[in-house]
């Protein structure tokens, strides 16, 4: 079958474009998108909601706004020159240092995000566009973003467009299913994807197979026409690989690390207790833990009880805003990534961790038994005594080698294999097993 033109949801990678460093989900839109303007052969259109209505604009201008956004975020620096690594190499040795209070990143654009956005559009040359009803002949409408899914009004158009052919990813349905762990604005945000999505979807695009049960049932009281479901688990950076040193200043100091957004689901809580226990049994031995991540919901609970007592204050250092590059050498000379998530609809840290040749430490959930097989040590969700006692085995210089070469067995799967089974679901034909 020829390649149909693509029209391509921008909105969420608009938006990334207010921070300086992008999120794991951020990452992989960039990935997307770049790749379809490199490789696609039809026409790449992006599509982007306007104050007259939805409207899409042309290839060229596309090219353009990637390049700004990737020139708005850090991700070229090197590690050494990313102060927030820096700032938190010095707080290994003065744990008392003053650390800015982190800042949250919300859905809507803050005072220093609307420049940025107009920076990024702007830097590509913003046109008018023109109305999404007049998008190519039989194109093929690609979000995998999700927030252009849940504004009420964004689909009026499709109706008037039965030609095009609508493929959306949903990532997951964790706030519909546990809903004690998100705002109310994202559970009601994401009942309207799900109805959207039923009505106006062709193919989904999930990370797992458990997030495509799990969709599957959220879609069964609205579906008004048949779906087809791909479980496409998600690509590692190749930033993240053997190749990455680890941070001079660190070596040889032990710590763990935790990644993703500081909130109640990913159960740092139980890290916390693990620590408070580890610092009874360890003393000034304690290895540190770096949280490397942005507030989220419920966060200033947990962000206060880290700090709560001087012996975690001194064992547990927060890193807001860290670059991938960063990101990538802290994990290469950590002990472990934990990441004793309740739920996950992939969790892309434990696949990073993995590929630098780190161990990896995770929930026994499904997701992370599809996202790193063998290659991790699960543990349960709700107990801290077990992840003590794995911590401790990695204390041990033996022990964490033997973790180590389990690490190396993992292969991760990059961005050509993925986007080869993408093309398979954008072409309608049968994804390789």
């Amino acid at each position: 079958m020829a390649p149909r033109p693509i029209a391509y949801n921008l909105l969420r990678l608009i938006l990334a474009a207010t921070h300086t460093t992008p999120r794991g989900v951020d990452r992989i839109d960039y990935g997307y998108i770049s790749y379809l303007l490199d490789h696609w052969p039809a026409d790449v259109v992006g599509v982007m909601p306007t104050l007259v209505g939805p409207r899409f604009f042309p290839r060229e201008q596309l090219f353009k706004a990637r390049d700004r956004l990737d020139g708005l975020w850090r991700e070229h620096i090197d590690p050494g020159g990313d102060r927030i690594l820096a700032r938190l190499i010095r707080r290994f040795d003065d744990p008392g240092l003053p650390e800015p209070p982190p800042k949250p990143r919300g859905f809507l654009p803050g005072a220093k995000g609307i420049p940025r956005i107009a920076r990024l559009l702007l830097g590509g040359g913003i046109t008018l566009g023109k109305p999404i009803t007049a998008l190519p002949p039989k194109a093929l409408y690609l979000d995998i973003g999700h927030y252009g899914l849940t504004f009420p009004r964004a689909f009026r158009w499709r109706w008037k467009r039965p030609d095009i052919r609508t493929i959306f990813m949903v990532h997951d349905t964790i706030p519909l299913e546990y809903p004690e762990f998100v705002a109310d604005e994202t559970f009601r945000a994401h009942q309207r994807l799900v109805v959207k999505t039923a009505k106006y979807a062709d193919s989904l695009i999930v990370p797992t197979r458990s997030a495509g049960k799990a969709v599957e049932e959220a879609l069964a009281n609205h579906r008004v026409r048949p779906i087809d479901i791909h479980a496409l688990p998600l690509p590692i950076d190749d930033l993240f690989g053997r190749h990455v040193s680890p941070v001079r200043e660190l070596q040889g100091r032990p710590y763990f690390m935790i990644c993703g957004a500081v909130e109640p689901r990913k159960n740092h809580r139980l890290l916390i207790e693990a620590w408070r226990e580890l610092i009874r049994r360890h003393g000034e031995a304690t290895p540190k833990l770096i949280v490397a991540g942005s507030p989220g919901f419920a966060s200033q609970e947990i962000i206060r009880e880290m700090s709560a007592e001087e012996s975690l204050r001194r064992s547990i250092l927060l890193a807001s805003g860290l670059s991938s590059p960063a990101m990538a050498q802290l994990m290469a000379s950590a002990r472990a990534v934990l990441m004793p998530s309740f739920i996950e609809g992939f969790g892309l840290p434990p696949g990073e961790a993995l590929s630098v040749g780190t161990p990896a430490l995770v929930s026994d959930i499904p997701a992370h038994r599809e996202a790193v097989g063998e290659a991790g040590e699960f543990l349960p969700p709700k107990n801290p005594d077990p992840w003590v006692e794995a911590i401790e085995n990695l204390m041990d210089d033996a022990r964490f080698e033997e973790r180590r070469a389990a690490a190396r067995t993992f292969v991760p799967r990059r961005w050509g294999d993925y986007m080869r089974d993408v093309t398979a679901v954008l072409l309608n034909e049968p994804v390789r097993a």
